[in-house]
């Protein structure tokens, strides 16, 4: 029995998948690990067809719609790509081909990578004050300033630090221990430090621990998505080995090195890769977790906004990769919040239209009721009068067992075939035979003429 992988790549149009417009798909289920420089095609032509293939907006736009709803202005920054940016590199067997892609095609960055990019950055602050002594002075233009910026303390910062992201029990120990961050960031303070934090975070817990207290981050880092790209949001780069043979330490037949030194006789090889285009600009969402901290948020957004131009988030930001502009598009998110409520009641507008043709098309269907029609007919004035009069109280002293058929058939006689009775009283909002006529279209939906 074929493989649901197979059968799909089959009608997709074989090996090549000529019919496949998701860049996920193709980066992912049938990536070709297998190509190469002298392959056909290329490693590169497979790449390319990645990068060239269809992107869809529906994804985008309804999570700008939801943000829309979800996030306040002080909730969200936007900050642009000012270099190309890699993210899950290692993410597929294509080797180091991978890219994050949503099923819709869209290179997003994940919230865990944007809550790591935020929390390093707070550490290098906090273990820059901690190591000199000295706290980051934006007159001495240091870029980690801002992050320093509220807090009067060393102390002050890392409790910050510990209420934003969260704590478990191997935040207390000791570097050596368990590899804490924490304690690394606060250098040869850190024994003084965690007493104090503890003993703060043990006045807001219901449950004090004395020994390892643990709780939850105030913050959370929602993934980011672009609010604007261009048009070739992906592109093509190139990795160039010139030393292949060196670096990998080949051997020949004799486990003898045939490049023990590097030289200029190799070959070079260029591997080719995906990466997000630069001039993105990206929507970073930070939500309250519990009760809502303005303080917290706004620490939170600092320390992000900081470490994206600082820091840069995705791999080889050592070699200018992945960094972001130090500006806030506010009035990009007034912009996006704007819009977002235009199209909710655009939205709504066109819901509340479709619902009621729908439901004219449906008491239009309903059929009247012939013998009671034939019965109404035959009615006097004065008995018919009663008659109507019936549904003039609450509905639950309706007569009972009727439906909706003889309620439309009722509605349709005294208001379309035989209007006399309804002409002569829908002046008189206090009559009983205009309530009893308004409470029907109510009951049933069904239009009736406006006094």
């Amino acid at each position: 029995m074929p493989s649901l992988l197979n059968s799909t790549k089959e009608a997709l149009g074989g090996e090549a998948l000529p019919h496949c417009q998701s860049r996920a798909l193709r980066l992912t289920r049938y990536a070709r690990p297998e190509l190469n420089d002298k392959s056909q095609p290329t490693r590169h032509d497979f790449l390319q067809s990645v990068a060239a293939a269809q992107r869809t907006e529906a994804g985008l736009d309804s999570w700008r719609t939801w943000l829309g709803t979800a996030a306040k202005p002080e909730h969200t920054i936007h900050a642009k790509l000012e270099a190309r940016l890699l993210i899950n590199m290692g993410g597929t067997v294509l080797e180091n081909a991978g890219l994050q892609l949503d099923r819709f095609g869209t290179a997003y960055l994940p919230g865990s990578a944007v809550k790591a990019c935020a929390r390093r950055t707070a550490l290098a602050a906090l273990h820059q004050w901690c190591e000199t002594s000295t706290k980051p002075d934006a007159a001495s233009d240091d870029a980690l300033a801002p992050v320093c910026a509220p807090f009067a303390a060393p102390g002050d910062l890392l409790l910050a630090i510990i209420r934003v992201f969260g704590c478990t029990d191997l935040e207390w120990k000791t570097y050596e221990e368990a590899g804490n961050d924490l304690a690394w960031a606060c250098a040869k303070q850190w024994q003084v430090l965690r007493d104090q934090t503890r003993s703060a975070i043990n006045r807001d817990n219901a449950t004090p621990d004395e020994t390892a207290p643990t709780r939850r981050g105030r913050v959370a880092f929602l993934p980011a998505y672009p609010h604007t790209r261009p048009a070739a949001d992906l592109e093509l780069d190139v990795l160039t080995s010139h030393h292949p043979d060196y670096y990998g330490e080949k051997k020949d037949k004799q486990e003898k090195l045939i490049q023990p030194i590097a030289t200029d006789t190799e070959n070079p090889i260029p591997v080719y890769f995906p990466a997000v285009a630069a001039g993105a600009v990206y929507t970073f969402a930070l939500l309250p977790v519990g009760p809502a901290d303005k303080e917290l948020i706004a620490c939170a957004r600092n320390w992000l906004a900081t470490g994206l131009a600082v820091f840069g988030l995705g791999a080889k930001t050592a070699a200018g990769y992945g960094f972001f502009s130090n500006e806030v598009y506010d009035s990009l998110l007034a912009e996006g919040l704007a819009a977002a409520q235009a199209k909710q009641e655009e939205q709504k507008a066109l819901r509340i239209a479709t619902e009621k043709e729908q439901e004219a098309k449906r008491l239009a269907n309903i059929q009247s009721d012939e013998v009671l029609l034939k019965k109404l007919r035959g009615m006097k004035e004065d008995t018919l009068r009663g008659r109507v009069k019936a549904y003039s109280f609450d509905p639950k002293f309706w007569p009972p067992n009727e439906s909706e058929r003889t309620w439309v058939t009722i509605l349709r006689y005294v208001t379309q075939e035989s209007t006399a009775l309804w002409l002569k009283e829908k002046a008189n909002e206090k009559s009983a035979i205009t309530k009893a006529i308004r409470a029907l279209s109510a009951k049933t939906k069904f239009p009736i003429s406006s006094p």
